[in-house]
């Protein structure tokens, strides 16, 4: 069993501190804020990398995929910290897929399964719960990273504040 995580995601924020102008029409709700910040994202060089399961790296992009992660990444961490099954599905065409994490006491089982013909090699990983808790909070912190940079007006919104 491995204690370190093979599969992982990282955001690499950009690398110029120059934000777009600031948008007054940003929306409310979590999920829209979050859209519109990778949209912003995907105007810098700002990256989403993803990697495991046989697959380095898995055809990803800023604006729809990190997007959709950065969505559910909070649901997901807070099932993992209630020991609970917790999923993150990576919905974007050309990706399909979804990788589960089941956490038995101080390991979890990570596992992918795909909506397309693409077999995943190996279809599971064992990892420390403390390296998946890790692997997710580093982040939600990089992104936050990013947004500092690339759009500081979302940045200062809940829940970013906090990550």
């Amino acid at each position: 069993m491995s204690s370190s995580v093979q599969f992982r995601m990282t955001v690499s924020p950009p690398t110029s501190h120059t934000p777009p102008a600031p948008r007054p029409d940003l929306a409310e709700d979590y999920e829209s804020l979050v859209m519109d910040a990778c949209e912003l994202l995907a105007e810098t060089d700002c990256r989403f990398d993803v990697a495991g399961f046989g697959q380095n790296p898995w055809p990803v992009d800023v604006s729809y995929d990190l997007s959709s992660v950065i969505e559910q990444l909070p649901r997901a961490r807070t099932a993992l910290r209630r020991g609970e099954r917790a999923r993150i599905d990576f919905y974007g065409q050309g990706v399909e897929r979804v990788v589960t994490f089941d956490p038995v006491g101080e390991r979890v089982t990570m596992t992918c399964t795909t909506r397309t013909d693409r077999i995943p090699a190996p279809a599971t990983e064992t990892a420390s719960l403390t390296a998946v808790e890790g692997m997710l909070a580093a982040l939600a912190h990089d992104f936050r990273q990013a947004l500092d940079r690339a759009c500081p007006d979302i940045a200062t919104r809940e829940p970013f504040t906090q990550w």
